[in-house]
C-alpha cells in the first residue's frame, strides 16, 4: 500500500468517526472520549469513540467506514463485519482500562459497532448502529 493510498484510508476513517460522533449525538448520547488509547505501555490498540447513554451505560464504539462509487444501492457493503474477534477481545481489555481508569467499574457497558458508508454515486451517508456486538 502506498503511503498516499494508506494516507486516503486515514481520512476516510477520520470523516467516518466524525458522522459517527455527530450521529450518537443526535440520538442522545454524550461523547467521553474519541480515539481512546493505552498510554501506559499496553499494545492493544485503540477505541474509536466511548460515548454514554441516557441511562448512564457507558458505551465502547467501533467504526467501519467504507466507500461505495459503484452503484446507488449500500446493501453490498457491511462495514462492521470487518469488526472480528481479536478487535472485539481488545476493545474489553481497552474498556476495562477505560473503566478503571475512572473508577467506573460498576458501570453497565457494552460494545456498540457503527458502519459508515459514504456513497459517491447518490451522494449519501448510510449509517448503521449496531448494538452489543460480541464474540
Amino acid at each position: 500500500m502506498s503511503i498516499e493510498e494508506r494516507q486516503e484510508r486515514l481520512n476516510i476513517g477520520n470523516k467516518g468517526e466524525k458522522v459517527a460522533a455527530n450521529y450518537l449525538l443526535a440520538q442522545g448520547y454524550k461523547l467521553l472520549e474519541a480515539n481512546y488509547f493505552n498510554d501506559k505501555g499496553y499494545q492493544w490498540g485503540e477505541i474509536d469513540l466511548i460515548v454514554k447513554n441516557k441511562q448512564g451505560d457507558i458505551i465502547f464504539v467501533e467504526v467501519k467506514t467504507r466507500k461505495n462509487f459503484k452503484t446507488e444501492n449500500n446493501d453490498d457493503i457491511v462495514p462492521e463485519e470487518n469488526i472480528g474477534n481479536a478487535k472485539i477481545i481488545k476493545i474489553q481489555k481497552l474498556a476495562w482500562l477505560f473503566l478503571k481508569e475512572n473508577g467506573w467499574e460498576e458501570k453497565k457497558w457494552r460494545i456498540d459497532a457503527v458502519g459508515v458508508i459514504f456513497n459517491y454515486v447518490n451522494r449519501k451517508i448510510s449509517i448503521k448502529h449496531i448494538k452489543y456486538i460480541r464474540i
